[in-house]
C-alpha cells in the first residue's frame, strides 16, 4: 500500500508513493522479501496513467467544521461515526448526566441536504428506532437535523420528489431546516443563519455529534498532479480537464505524450459532449459528480485499454496486437489478434466518444421508503416515493454488486436486520 505525494513526472511517465505507516506487530501480516521502507519514496513507471482518486469533503469554508464535523466519504469515515453515535448514547445513559447535557448529546446535527445527508438522516432515524431495545429512556428524546442551505433538499429529484421527500422525513421526526446557512461550528454548539437574513440573527444548536455532507475538493494528489501539468489541464473547482475520450488535456508541444494520462470520475472535468460535432469545445456544464457517471467512465477507460487503442492518435484508433514474452507467446498473440479482428467486424476500429447515459438517480429516506426517479437519458421513465422506491433502491444496489458472494451476504444482512435489528455493538 502507499500514497501518491508530490513528485510526479508526467514528461518521464513515472509517479511517486510513499509507503505507508507500519501497522502495530499484533496486525502485521507475514510477508516474504523485503518491501520498501516505511517513509521511503518508490519510483513507478507506467504506460498510462489513470487519474481516479475521487474527491475530499470540504470543509474549510466555515470557521470549526474542519476540526469538529465528521464526514461521510470513506470507510472510516462511517467507522468512527457509529463509534461517535454509540460514545453520544452511552455518555447520555450516565447517571448524574443533566436533561439539558443529555438532550444536547442526543441531537444529531446533518449539514448537507443531498442524497448523502438525506440518506444518512434516513438511515439514523432507522438507527434511533432500534436504540430503543437498549436506550428505551434515551431513544424519545434523540434528534436529527438536517441542514440546506438551498430551498429544498435533494436538488438533483424532480420537485415533487423532493417535496415528497421532506414530509416524509419530518413525519418520522427529522427536522429538515432549507434556506439555512452554517456560520460556526464549535465543539458542543453550531450556529446557523437565515441566508439573506441579519447578520446578528444567528440560532445556536446544541449537537452531540455534527456531520458535514456538503461540498467537496480535490485530493492532495491531484494538485500536485497538476503543477506537473500544463496550463491545459487545469479546470474549474481544481478538477482535471480531460477530451471526449478522457484524456487529460496536454499536447506534444508540451513535452508529454498525449493520451499518457487518462482521469475520470470526481476529478475529471468533461462536459464538451453537446459541442462535439461542430468542434466547438466552450463553456458547458460538466457532468455530475456521481458514482453512476464514475462507473460508466471506468467500464469506458478499461475498453479503451483493453482493446489497445493508440491513444496517441486525435481519434483513437486500435493500435497493432501487443508483443508478449514467454512460452505461451503464439497463444496469447493469437487470442489478441482476434479479440483485435472482432472489434474491427464491429466497426470499432475508431474510438467512439465517451457518453453519459443517465439512468436516474435513488436516495433512501428511512424507515423501508426511498425516492427513484428512474430515465434513460433525458427521457423520465419513472418516478416513485415510498415503498415501490425502496424495492428500486434495493434491487439496484444487489445488482450493483460485483460478486454472487456479496449479493448474498448483503441479502442475509439484511433479513437479519429486518428480523432482529441493527447490531449495536461498538468495536
Amino acid at each position: 500500500g502507499g500514497e501518491a505525494v508530490a513528485g510526479e513526472e508526467p514528461r518521464a511517465r513515472t509517479a511517486t508513493a510513499l509507503a505507508d505507516p507500519p501497522a502495530p506487530a499484533y496486525a502485521r501480516a507475514p510477508r516474504r522479501g523485503q518491501g520498501p521502507a516505511v517513509g521511503e519514496r518508490v519510483m513507478l513507471r507506467y504506460d498510462h496513467l489513470v487519474v481516479a482518486c475521487g474527491n475530499r469533503v470540504s470543509a474549510s469554508i466555515v470557521p470549526g467544521a474542519e476540526e469538529y464535523c465528521h464526514r461521510l466519504k470513506e470507510v472510516e469515515d462511517a467507522r468512527r461515526l457509529r463509534a461517535a453515535i454509540g460514545e453520544s448514547f452511552d455518555m447520555a445513559a450516565r447517571p448524574g448526566v443533566s436533561a439539558a447535557e443529555r438532550f444536547r448529546l442526543l441531537h444529531f446535527v446533518i449539514v448537507g441536504g443531498g442524497p448523502t445527508g438525506v440518506e444518512l438522516a434516513g438511515e439514523l432515524t432507522d438507527f434511533l428506532r432500534d436504540a430503543a431495545t437498549l436506550y428505551p429512556r434515551l431513544a424519545p428524546i434523540a434528534r436529527v437535523t438536517v441542514l440546506q442551505s438551498g430551498p429544498d433538499i435533494l436538488p438533483q429529484f424532480d420537485e415533487t420528489l423532493r417535496k415528497q421527500a421532506a414530509s416524509r422525513l419530518r413525519s418520522r421526526g427529522v427536522d429538515v431546516r432549507t434556506g439555512v446557512r452554517v456560520q460556526r461550528v464549535g465543539p458542543r454548539d453550531i450556529s446557523v443563519r437565515a441566508k439573506g437574513g441579519p447578520p446578528d440573527e444567528e440560532e445556536v444548536l446544541p449537537y452531540g455529534v455534527c456531520v458535514w455532507c456538503a461540498g467537496n475538493k480535490p485530493q492532495p494528489f491531484v494538485q500536485s498532479l497538476l503543477e506537473s501539468l500544463p496550463p491545459s489541464a487545469a479546470a474549474p473547482d481544481g478538477r482535471i480537464a480531460v477530451d471526449s475520450w478522457l484524456r487529460v488535456r496536454m499536447a506534444a508541444e508540451d513535452g508529454m505524450e498525449p493520451g499518457s494520462i487518462m482521469a475520470m470520475g470526481d476529478v475529471a472535468y468533461e462536459c464538451y459532449e453537446d459541442t462535439r460535432d461542430a468542434g466547438d469545445e466552450g463553456a458547458c456544464e460538466p457532468l455530475p459528480q456521481t458514482a453512476q457517471v464514475a462507473a460508466q467512465q471506468g467500464a469506458y477507460v478499461a475498453r479503451l485499454l483493453n482493446r489497445g487503442y493508440d491513444l496517441t492518435k486525435p481519434t483513437p484508433r486500435l493500435g497493432p496486437a501487443r508483443e508478449l514474452p514467454g512460452d505461451a507467446k503464439a497463444v496469447e498473440e493469437f487470442w489478441a489478434k482476434a479479440a483485435k479482428w472482432w472489434v474491427r467486424a464491429r466497426g470499432l476500429e475508431e474510438a467512439s466518444p465517451f457518453e453519459f447515459l443517465n439512468l436516474g438517480i435513488l436516495a433512501y429516506i428511512g424507515g423501508g421508503e426511498a425516492l427513484s426517479q428512474v430515465q434513460l437519458g433525458d427521457q423520465k421513465l419513472l418516478a416513485e416515493a415510498g415503498s415501490v422506491g425502496f424495492l428500486l433502491w434495493r434491487s439496484v444496489y444487489l445488482v450493483k454488486q460485483v460478486a454472487i458472494r456479496n449479493r448474498v451476504l448483503v441479502t442475509l444482512d439484511w433479513v437479519k436486520t429486518a428480523l432482529f435489528g441493527r447490531d449495536m455493538t461498538r468495536f
